[in-house]
């Protein structure tokens, strides 16, 4: 004769509760993160020129007087085209504050040239300014930060590597 027993088997419940709660933890952390940066990112181009309260332009004494210790390094330029074939410019390069005082806001002046030496494109941004990006804050004396410009609907013909950039306005305390 044949006897059958039960044994209570252990149930995975424990278990997919712990992955339950921790991928839970992993999503709500992530929407943060994405709700974090979508408010520190620049508005759409469609919204019109940046206007900056404060910012000093060419010809006023206090733009001539700190012009000299704002420079523009390291810029590299390159293209990328998408899936309906748009051609876009993407410039990079580094902000140096060299100066004693907090740089606030950067409006340069982009100009792009196709390669017969004739303006292609030519566009003023603000790429630092006060909210923007994850360091929000001003830039401190001697401090680099890095920029990221794109311009889009950029000829065939445009050549990456003649590219002029121009400091046009600055606001600093």
């Amino acid at each position: 004769m044949a006897e059958f027993t039960s044994e209570l088997k252990r149930t995975g419940r424990p278990v997919t509760l712990y992955l339950s709660v921790a991928l839970a933890a992993v999503a709500l952390v992530a929407i943060w993160l994405v709700i974090r940066v979508q408010k520190n990112s620049p508005p759409p181009e469609a919204a019109g020129p940046v206007v900056i309260e404060g910012m000093v332009h060419p010809g006023n004494l206090d733009f001539d007087a700190y012009k000299d210790k704002v420079r523009i390094e390291d810029v590299k330029a390159s293209i990328s085209i998408n899936f309906a074939g748009n051609r876009s410019a993407w410039i990079d390069g580094l902000i140096s504050n060299e100066g004693s005082r907090k740089l606030e806001a950067v409006e340069m002046h982009v100009i792009l040239y196709d390669v017969y030496g004739k303006v292609s494109k030519e566009r003023t941004v603000v790429p630092l300014r006060p909210g923007i990006g994850l360091k929000g804050g001003p830039m401190e004396p001697l401090e680099k930060r890095t920029f990221h410009i794109g311009i889009e609907s950029v000829e065939q013909l445009w050549n990456p590597k003649k590219v002029e950039i121009t400091i046009t306005g600055l606001k600093y305390r």
